[in-house]
């Protein structure tokens, strides 16, 4: 995990040389909130995404799960945990001012899983719909901070999750 952490600070760095030109590629990182049915989870979020023009672009996620939870299944405890996730999604876009903007968003994602039970782990793949919808501002050139809300709708009775996230984006 500190390894993982370094990894992120460098491309902070590198993104923070980058020239200040405002352009269609941001990378971004952050935190997200992914409230499931039985448990909270946290996860740090790395994106980037390409703008086609002013109204449409695509962007893909990369979740890494920060720690775990505890889960109760019936009268058993069990410690579960999101070891990553990945999704890609189309973005609708509306530039309301030259530094705000609002926008929608709807995709697919793929995530892997664990709980863990009496020193047993066992690990299971997840994927389905996501969508949601959120704000960026750019409050300083090329800087920008993102709130957001992504609904995930998993498939095969895997259940759903609703995250609330905030992160930092550079655009260039």
């Amino acid at each position: 995990m500190k390894s993982l952490l370094l990894a992120v600070s460098a491309v902070a760095l590198v993104a923070g040389a980058a020239s200040a030109q405002e352009g269609p590629f941001r990378v971004g990182a952050g935190y997200q909130v992914i409230d499931t049915d039985g448990a909270t989870y946290d996860a740090l979020t790395l994106r980037g995404s390409y703008d086609f023009n002013q109204f449409f672009a695509v962007e893909g996620d990369l979740l890494v799960g920060l720690g775990s939870e505890n889960v109760t299944v019936g009268n058993t405890t069990v410690k579960s945990s999101i070891d990553y996730g990945v999704g890609v999604y189309g973005v609708a876009q509306y530039p309301l001012t030259e530094q705000f903007t609002v926008f929608a968003r709807g995709g697919y994602v793929y995530a892997d899983v664990e709980g863990s039970i009496g020193g047993v782990t066992l690990s299971n793949n997840i994927d389905g719909w996501a969508f949601g919808a959120g704000a960026e501002w750019a409050f300083n050139g090329p800087n920008a901070v993102r709130f957001d809300y992504t609904r995930y709708d998993f498939v095969n009775g895997n259940g759903n999750a609703d995250a609330l996230g905030i992160s930092y984006v550079r655009r260039f």
